[in-house]
């Protein structure tokens, strides 16, 4: 529970007063330690894990496979995957190599990650061709992109995540013809992206933001903060990164459009209704972007603040302008 809300301190307390550790205590803990992005921490209490007898198990081992994927540790990841039926006598699962294609991908091996889906003694589903989509987009491998999301609409035609970040990676090259072609498909099939969203309590209520949303009581003070932060940001050299908008529209659209993310509402809203120094909880249901993820930094440093971000992948601590991810999500 603690680490499931990036309450990390809480649950290493816990963790240590409990004195009958089993296999699914030591789990968790690694487990929370990863997405948390304490990857360090999270591989040393797999060693002491072994040493203190405590065998792992099938969810040990995805939770070591998630944190060297988080952390780029792509030698250490493919060793832990080979040796898993001989050291810990653990047979591999189709989520143990999706870890490790989740890994390759984002190390930019792309060539190896598919080699690995061809090779996995599994039907491969949709979360080993996801992976390896999401990490085309990244590398902005357009034909292996490509080939990715069709194969996940052969195993789901109404997928919408393979339809939008095929759509996506038409933008990011600048392919505007293709990304109408591919939004007009996903009309016609009645395919709906599931919009992002931001959620962030205050005094025991729960307040959901989508992007542009204006729908909160507090809206002008909400806007009338985010131009703040807007304005403070700029002169610490922030320019937003527009190349995250996917649509045709001219720069200054896209500025407008990416200063109001559903996170950035969230945290408007909690900078104007707590004191300096508070720490500040948002929980978004999708990927945090790269520009939200630039903002976080610089508010940490300029606002003096704490600010957890737990998107659909992991934790973001923000701190002192800097994040717990190191760049690297």
């Amino acid at each position: 529970m603690y680490m499931r809300c990036g309450d990390v301190e809480s649950a290493w307390s816990v963790f240590r007063e409990t004195l009958d550790k089993d296999v699914r205590t030591w789990s968790v803990m690694i487990a929370g330690l990863a997405i948390n992005g304490l990857l360090g921490d999270a591989l040393a209490l797999f060693a002491e894990m072994k040493n203190t007898g405590v065998d792992p198990d099938s969810i040990t081992m995805t939770a070591v496979l998630s944190a060297c994927a988080h952390a780029g540790m792509v030698d250490e990841g493919k060793r832990f995957l080979d040796c898993m039926p001989v050291e810990y006598r653990v047979q591999p699962t189709i989520e143990h190599y999706g870890c490790v294609v989740d890994l390759l991908g984002r190390a930019g091996q792309l060539e190896e990650a598919l080699a690995l889906i061809k090779a996995v003694p599994f039907q491969a589903d949709v979360v080993l061709w996801g992976a390896l989509l999401v990490a085309c987009r990244v590398h902005k491998n357009v034909d292996m992109g490509e080939m990715a999301a069709m194969e996940i609409l052969k195993l789901d035609p109404q997928h919408a995540g393979a339809c939008v970040f095929l759509s996506n990676v038409y933008a990011d090259v600048g392919k505007w013809d293709l990304v109408q072609r591919a939004r007009s498909s996903m009309k016609e099939h009645e395919i709906y992206k599931t919009p992002g969203s931001s959620i962030v309590e205050l005094n025991g209520v729960v307040y959901e933001f989508l992007s542009g949303d204006r729908s909160h009581p507090q809206t002008d003070r909400i806007y009338a903060m985010l131009d703040e932060i807007c304005k403070t940001l700029s002169l610490k050299g922030y320019k937003p990164l527009t190349k995250e908008v996917t649509f045709d529209v001219d720069e200054e659209d896209k500025e407008v459009c990416i200063s109001q993310h559903s996170e950035k509402l969230a945290l408007a809203l909690r900078l104007i209704s707590t004191t300096r120094g508070a720490v500040i909880r948002i929980v978004k249901n999708l990927r945090i972007c790269e520009d939200c993820h630039s903002v976080m930094k610089i508010v940490s440093e300029v606002y003096d603040r704490v600010i957890v971000v737990r998107d659909r992948n992991r934790f973001h601590h923000f701190k002192n302008g800097s994040c717990s991810c190191l760049d690297y999500w």
